[in-house]
């Protein structure tokens, strides 16, 4: 009798641990700790003898959802699983912000790692293109809805793959690059949904170098002028010995106001120079026909160009 009502009991515990646990999901206010948790790891498919290693996220849902892929700067891929726990990114895989995807259940989310010795703006192009592209094809994602966010160096890797496969990219966001969008890669992207991110005074991507021609070709050949957006600040938060350049926080944290208080002087606009008011990132990139909410009347708006 003991024998049959301790079998029962197992039954029934793992019978609720395959109902309940893929059913539960963490909120923002867990912290970042408890949202990685729910991260799993991949690995593309072998090319030319190197391959790409990820750490992914899969959203509750039966239904297709966009897939959101993210790429560190230089040391995040020193070893497996350091991509995941060096950035705030997984705050995307909260219930609020996987709910605030546009006509979707959620989000997929990925984050690639680039092992030493490369970083994103030397990695195999054709490996890195493969473990995204394996990915698609064995889950459940949009594929009119893939979109690219990197940092630094890994803002290179995405112009890379915006760039050389501009179908098969719905959106780009670069963040401190260290790459410029040309006018010929700028005309292949003309359908492609491009935020920048940058400080004026970062000490390593200079705006005037790298962010301002990206974002005057990316204005000037877009198919959409609201489809381009520059979000700039004269301060961001000190990190390390590079001096304003961690501007990417605004995208981990989706624009909370906890993140936004921390930049001096911060604006978007779009490719018209119209001041952003809607800088909800999520809602942005995995909406095909989401039209921003601006200021057209804004006694502030300024020209295309920025000045400071």
């Amino acid at each position: 009798m003991f024998k049959k009502t301790v079998s029962v009991v197992i039954c029934i515990v793992t019978l609720l641990s395959t109902i309940i646990i893929p059913c539960y999901s963490f909120k923002y206010d867990d912290g970042i700790g408890a949202l990685r948790s729910q991260w799993k790891s991949g690995e593309g498919p072998e090319i030319n003898g190197f391959n790409i290693d990820y750490s992914y996220y899969v959203p509750e849902s039966e239904n297709p959802c966009p897939l959101m892929i993210f790429m560190g700067g230089v040391g995040n891929g020193t070893h497996k699983g350091k991509e995941l726990n060096a950035t705030d990114f997984p705050f995307w895989s909260s219930e609020e912000f996987q709910s605030a995807a546009v006509n979707a259940d959620g989000m997929y989310l990925m984050i690639l790692r680039s092992p030493l010795p490369f970083y994103f703006d030397t990695c195999p192009l054709k490996a890195m293109f493969e473990a995204i592209r394996d990915f698609v094809d064995t889950h459940n994602v949009d594929k009119k809805r893939i979109c690219l966010f990197g940092r630094c160096l890994g803002a290179s890797g995405v112009h890379r793959l915006a760039s050389h496969y501009p179908d098969y990219f719905s959106g780009a966001c670069y963040m401190c690059p260290r790459t410029i969008i040309g006018p010929i890669s700028a005309k292949k992207m003309k359908n492609t949904k491009i935020w920048i991110f940058i400080s004026y005074l970062d000490t390593y991507s200079l705006f005037p170098l790298f962010a301002l021609p990206s974002w005057i070709n990316a204005s000037l050949y877009t198919s959409n002028k609201e489809n381009v957006r520059l979000t700039t600040c004269l301060f961001a938060p000190i990190g390390g010995i590079i001096l304003n350049h961690e501007v990417y926080h605004l995208l981990e944290k989706n624009f909370t106001h906890e993140v936004e208080k921390d930049y001096v002087l911060l604006k978007t606009k779009d490719a018209t120079g119209q001041k952003i008011t809607d800088l909800d990132a999520i809602r942005f990139f995995t909406s095909g026909d989401y039209t921003p909410a601006t200021d057209k009347n804004d006694e502030n708006n300024e020209s295309t160009i920025d000045t400071i």
